[in-house]
């Protein structure tokens, strides 16, 4: 997880989803979010793009992957692309 501040921007989003959504946020909750599917948020993780994750130790072989908010957060508001 990223260390960086979250913005005032950033701030004011993540309290308004965290009673929603909770400080944790499943996979099947954040393509709902991200409004992507399971195989695309599985992709951004295998290139390294999108929002940072944890992924728990686990007797699967793939684990359990979760979002923390504020980098779903920060993935929404820092992927937008600015327009003049």
């Amino acid at each position: 997880m990223s260390n960086k501040i979250l913005t005032d921007e950033q701030k004011e989003l993540y309290s308004l989803m965290l009673p929603i959504y909770g400080a944790v946020i499943k996979q099947n909750k954040a393509k709902e979010i991200l409004n992507v599917s399971l195989a695309t948020l599985y992709r951004m993780r295998e290139q390294g793009i999108g929002p940072s994750y944890k992924k728990s130790a686990s007797e699967s072989k793939n684990g359990t992957v979760v979002y923390p908010l504020q980098e779903i957060v920060r993935y929404l508001t820092e992927s937008n692309v600015k327009t003049v």
